[in-house]
């Protein structure tokens, strides 16, 4: 867990425990988007990640929230379905520090190059 925001109320992000916590207000008909940023590991390359929701909120408006539901993937046919994805599909290849000092030579190397092509015009 990197962070969280979201379009209203307010979303705490606690790395500790790997939850965000959303406290706000919605009227009738209304929404929040809370938008969550979290960075997978490379051991949890090729791993199936499962994400799921739980909602508390006062059902019946006493100013508690004794009520509680779990989020749902509307993808999937039931009730309650954690959102499931191919961490493969999200791997951003990086390099080490060996391979930037490189491309850092190589780079500065091109450079160096043109101008001095570019001095003897």
């Amino acid at each position: 867990l990197v962070q969280a925001t979201a379009s209203s109320g307010t979303a705490v992000a606690n790395t500790a425990t790997n939850t965000v916590t959303w406290n706000g207000a919605l009227a009738a008909s209304t929404s929040v988007t809370i938008t969550i940023e979290a960075r997978i590991n490379a051991s949890g390359t090729g791993a199936t990640i499962l994400n799921q929701a739980t909602l508390n909120f006062d059902g019946d408006l006493n100013g508690s929230n004794e009520s509680a539901l779990r989020s749902d993937d509307p993808a999937i046919a039931g009730a309650a379905n954690a959102t499931a994805f191919d961490s493969n599909m999200l791997v951003v290849p990086t390099m080490n520090a060996v391979w930037a000092l490189l491309l850092g030579a190589l780079l500065l190397g091109l450079g160096r190059v043109r101008v001095l092509r570019e001095g003897t015009k």
